[in-house]
């Protein structure tokens, strides 16, 4: 029985937090975010209870010898109600500056309008113990001193200012201070220990918060470890590929990597290392055919024959084409990848020719 009860409570108290507080912070917010969203649902947890206790108290005001009871606790019923809909759009501290003002007037001129004043009316004084724990959970902790030297001067006020009975009267003359004494010291000692509670409780949250962000840059710090160990592993692997030769190979990081500018730069290196490889090759290919070629010339001479220049698919080839003519272009190379060789002998070996007689 005890766990379907504890399941509805949570489910009533979601449900009143949902309608009367701050949605909930996402995972990634900040402390501030949380904190204001903690305090939201605090005012909202407060004030139900608030809440309940004005509605219960409407029926005894309603009842109750002094008309101005059942008015002036309807009036703090629709300052709750105003205050729960401020707490809902975000302004949690006016709710409760508003509700304690509310319900610190409310009290106050409840007192003040009980005349003539008697000794059952001095109970009234112990409801300002209700404005200082609203105090202390709805404002800054320090209000809860303000609130009980208020209360104090108010107490005093209705004990030399508002007509009394003959026996208050007469008992304010022989023990004075034993009636002052008792509201005032109990205002107080529930101020002291409510703010070394409310400050306690606040140096505990601020501490919880502090090591939740540690935990969260602590999080953060590895996730980027991992992310740069990753990214220097990539870039690394393609400094390994083109030492063996791939110039074709590039480091495949992404903009939201934190190296993503030391692989573009990389990626550009190595985009102009392979055009200046592939230059040097197509260079070393025309000075490999300008030597054949000028060695099949002399051979050609001393022979006394025409010289059979084939094509080497460089681009010197448009120049053997204007100088032996258009018929040397059946002549193709096999394998312009191959180092041509200096003697004639072997370069008959290598090239495939079609010789025809020029007209």
């Amino acid at each position: 029985m005890q766990e379907p009860e504890r399941l509805s409570s949570s489910k009533l108290i979601r449900y009143w937090n949902d309608l009367t507080a701050l949605p909930e912070a996402p995972p990634d917010a900040d402390f501030s975010t949380r904190e204001m969203v903690r305090k939201s649902r605090l005012t909202s947890n407060v004030l139900f209870f608030f809440l309940v206790m004005v509605i219960a108290l409407l029926p005894a005001c309603l009842i109750a010898p002094y008309p101005s009871y059942f008015w002036l606790d309807l009036g703090l019923l629709v300052a709750c109600l105003f205050a729960l809909m401020l707490n809902k759009r975000g302004y949690t501290f006016a709710a409760g500056l508003l509700v304690n003002c509310a319900g610190f007037m409310a009290l106050t001129m409840a007192l003040f309008s009980t005349i003539p004043f008697d000794e059952t009316t001095l109970q009234g004084y112990d409801m300002y113990v209700i404005v200082e724990l609203l105090a202390v959970s709805l404002l800054p902790t320090r209000s809860i001193f303000i609130v009980a030297i208020i209360s104090t001067i108010c107490i005093i006020g209705t004990l030399f200012y508002i007509p009394h009975t003959a026996v208050l009267d007469k008992d304010l003359q022989t023990r004075f201070w034993i009636i002052i004494a008792r509201p005032i010291g109990m205002l107080f000692l529930v101020a002291g220990v409510a703010y070394i509670l409310s400050s306690t409780m606040a140096t505990a949250i601020k501490r919880a918060g502090q090591a939740e962000l540690i935990a969260q840059l602590e999080h953060s710090l590895a996730e980027q470890r991992h992310e740069l160990e990753e990214g220097v592993e990539q870039i690394l692997a393609t400094h390994v590929a083109v030492a063996n030769g791939d110039l074709t190979a590039r480091a495949p990081l992404t903009q939201d990597n934190k190296l993503w500018q030391v692989a573009r730069a990389l990626n550009t290196l190595l985009v102009r290392f392979q055009r200046a490889s592939l230059a040097e090759r197509r260079l070393m290919l025309v000075d490999r055919a300008v030597v054949y070629y000028v060695q099949s010339i002399q051979q050609a001479e001393r022979q006394q024959q025409l010289p059979i220049l084939p094509l080497a698919r460089t681009n010197i080839d448009p120049l053997i084409v204007a100088l032996q003519g258009k018929t040397i272009g059946l002549a193709q190379i096999q394998m312009p990848h191959e180092p041509l060789s200096s003697s004639p002998s072997v370069g008959s070996n290598q090239f495939s020719t079609h010789r025809e007689r020029s007209v």
